[in-house]
């Protein structure tokens, strides 16, 4: 199809939808800006942090080989004595095994604030010293407060050597560890984390330089790893004071290459063989605590993970530039307002029960695997939940809309109950095929009585007439479709469909006529003349739904069935009946009826005769909706 000859046809729906259309979008931009607004100020900043946390684990772990873990164990733990604090001795074995295997790095992190014995804590001080880079500082990073205030380890010398890192991560308020802050206060001046103090170090700064760039601002030229390879003089990296950085966790637990450190012990020894080609060499080695006891395991979106494998995270995230690329505000925004144009649409053309989770789950479906992704393709997050949570109020906001409108366009012709269970089911409004019965009713006398009596207490007698008469067809189950004059035209059946519709209509006739029985005994106190009412009723199939131009839209039937039954009910002035039913209505009612059978009559427009029969009596009726002391039959 050409693109003139589309657009040709959407002309007529987009004049039948256009404000419906308007008003929808503009509802949704409206929900843009609030949902954009309270993304900026951090109102949905648990939402979305889980929604990436989502994301995180759809996208699966990751192998990595630039940050090696060494776990002391339960095997371990067990093996030293089940002793805390760690024996330093057996420290230093891991600190003389690692530099045997030619590690680049070792991140120390394990407390050794509390002073152990003076040979234990000499000979962890003596590893520490020895080893070193080219520049005379260690190549081992201690985390802050590791350093006790006498002892062998507090040589000033010592101090000068080693770079130490805060290994304090925040909690956010789930309990959830998420996020880390590369530089934390310390004793008058910020300190690196732990991380960031490891990478600087593989990167050959000195305590004296890190603390000197730490406190000048701006950005750390870093060490690098692209394409799997080092590159030792980095690029600068900017790290302000105050900010908290989303961690590009790698995956779940021992995701990182773990060397138990039983093992890396035994390399300590001096007629250990000790392969070139190790794990080992030339990589970031992160020794921590991984046995229960040393409570040192925290939760994250991954599940528990020890610390020493939090701070690798950190570690490769910062060597790998692996940061989590968020978009901007206005990506956002311009996402948000797509998604408000396409369920627009949506909400227009589905029905309303359906629309909102048609809206919010495609929303999804769309939403969910563009972002997982883009963040497996290139750490992009773009959250999908900010356009989910704009298409939910949009459809929250459209069912609302729609319910009003439905109640003040049916809740004069339908009972209450009747709107509720059409709100509840959400049947095709704007047109479909259905099994009804149609009820006409026409009141005898009145239009003769109107020639004598003043408009206005003919506007009241008629307002009286029509609430016992609306009640009546309310109380089975009917709808009044339109009141003309003194007439009225109800259907049995729609909206709402109904296997018992001509049961129903026929119900509904005898409590018209026995209502109009008591209004003439009222009205005949008032001086009044008698009137009489007739009733023609006919089944068959019409078109029910919403029907009009853009100024105004009416829910109306259309058919043949609707002409039938206006023009039985013309027949009562022939025949002297009062309720008449079509030989399609009496089929549905079969012997739950008494009738009088009047024959075939020609009806006007209509080329075929009507059979018709004059309802006499419900047989057996156990009617449950008429009121009490209603014995009419």
């Amino acid at each position: 199809m050409s693109l003139p000859r589309a657009v040709e046809r959407l002309g007529p729906w987009w004049r039948r939808h256009r404000r419906r259309l308007l008003e929808l979008w503009a509802v949704g931009v409206v929900a843009s800006v609030i949902v954009t607004a309270a993304s900026a100020v951090g109102y949905l900043e648990g939402m979305q942090a889980r929604a990436l946390d989502l994301v995180m684990r759809l996208a699966g772990d990751r192998l990595v080989s630039d940050v090696v873990v060494v776990a002391i164990d339960e095997a371990a733990f067990e093996a030293l004595g089940q002793r805390q604090p760690l024996p330093r001795d057996y420290l230093a074995q891991l600190v003389r095994g690692l530099q045997r295997a030619g590690a680049a790095v070792i991140g120390l992190d394990v407390s050794v604030a509390a002073a152990t014995t003076e040979a234990a804590d000499g000979a962890l001080a003596a590893s520490i010293r020895g080893f070193a880079g080219d520049d005379g500082v260690s190549r081992v990073v201690l985390v802050s407060g590791a350093v006790p205030g006498a002892g062998p380890l507090a040589d000033p010398a010592l101090l000068q050597v080693a770079i130490r890192g805060s290994p304090d991560v925040p909690q956010d308020a789930d309990g959830l560890i998420r996020r880390v802050a590369l530089l934390v206060p310390g004793a008058g001046a910020l300190e690196p984390a732990f991380g960031l103090a490891v990478v600087a170090r593989l990167g050959g700064m000195s305590r004296a330089a890190l603390a000197q760039g730490l406190a000048a601002g701006g950005g750390l030229r870093l060490p690098v790893t692209r394409r799997g390879r080092l590159d030792p003089t980095g690029a600068p990296l900017d790290i302000r004071p105050d900010e908290l950085l989303r961690i590009n966790f790698v995956g779940r637990p021992k995701s990182f290459l773990t060397i138990p450190s039983q093992t890396v012990a035994a390399l300590a020894a001096e007629h250990a063989d000790v392969p070139h080609d190790n794990p080992l060499r030339g990589r970031i080695v992160l020794v921590g605590a991984t046995f229960a006891e040393s409570r040192d395991f925290f939760a994250t979106p991954y599940g528990t993970l020890p610390g020493v494998e939090i701070h690798a995270n950190v570690a490769h995230m910062l060597l790998t530039r692996s940061f989590i690329r968020r978009s901007g505000w206005v990506a956002s925004f311009g996402l948000e307002v797509l998604a408000v144009l396409v369920a627009g649409v949506v909400l227009v053309v589905v029905r309303p029960g359906r629309a909102t989770l048609l809206c919010v789950g495609g929303t999804l479906l769309v939403g969910l695997p563009a972002s997982l992704l883009l963040f497996q393709r290139g750490g992009y997050w773009v959250d999908f939940l900010l356009p989910t949570l704009v298409t939910c109020a949009l459809g929250l906001v459209s069912s609302v809309l729609e319910r009003r409108r439905f109640r003040a366009a049916f809740g004069r012709y339908v009972s209450k109950e009747i709107v509720a269970q059409v709100l509840a089911e959400s049947p095709a409004l704007s047109g479909e095929r259905r099994e009804v019965s149609v009820l006409f009713s026409d009141l005898r006398g009145f239009t003769t009585l109107s020639e004598t009596t003043p408009p206005e207490r003919m506007a009241a007698l008629l307002n009286e007439y029509f609430d016992v008469m609306t009640a009546a067809i309310f109380r089975y189950r009917g709808m009044i479709n339109d009141f003309i004059g003194d007439a009225v035209m109800a259907v049995f059946g729609a909206p709402l469909a109904d296997r018992d519709h001509a049961l129903h209509a026929v119900r509904a006739a005898l409590a018209m006529d026995a209502a109009l029985e008591e209004l003439n005994a009222k009205w005949k106190e008032q001086g009044l003349p008698l009137f009489r009412m007739g009733i023609g009723i006919h089944s068959g199939e019409v078109f029910a739904g919403n029907v009009g131009g853009r100024s105004r839209v009416k829910y109306t039937l259309i058919g043949d069935a609707v002409n039938v039954g206006s023009r039985v009910e013309g027949l009562n002035k022939e025949l002297g009946t009062t309720i008449l039913l079509t030989e399609a209505t009496l089929a549905h009612l079969g012997a739950r009826v008494t009738t009088r059978d009047c024959g075939a009559r020609e009806v006007k427009g209509r080329a075929q005769h009507v059979h018709v029969f004059e309802l006499l009596a419900l047989v057996g009726d156990d009617d449950p909706m008429r009121p009490q002391g209603d014995e009419t039959s």
